[in-house]
């Protein structure tokens, strides 16, 4: 007897199309001059985990950005977790809404 494979849900696309956003934005980042600016875009793509990190500066407990990897390595070490943690995010905040509806 065969098994019913699981189907990508709405929820599925809308995490895959995060992914493929972060990965644009990180491709356009290397592109672009070393300055503070560049680093607006990867912040607005992990919103949520910017917003840690702001909180956990402002009270003083540091900071989620690495520092003296490198820039490219530095940016890195904070984006890819960042961008992980934000799907799951998305994810789980997604299937939330779709349950209580």
């Amino acid at each position: 007897m065969a098994r019913k494979g699981r189907r990508l849900g709405c929820i599925g696309w809308g995490v895959i199309a995060y992914l493929a956003f972060a990965a644009y934005a990180w491709f356009d980042f290397t592109r672009m001059n070393h300055d503070g600016l560049a680093n607006v875009g990867l912040f607005l793509v992990t919103a949520p985990v910017a917003i840690v990190d702001v909180v956990m500066m402002t009270n003083g407990w540091g900071t989620l950005q690495p520092d003296g990897h490198g820039y490219l390595t530095d940016h890195v070490l904070y984006y890819v977790p960042a961008v992980a943690v934000t799907a799951l995010v998305l994810g789980v905040v997604a299937n939330l809404i779709r349950r209580a509806f």
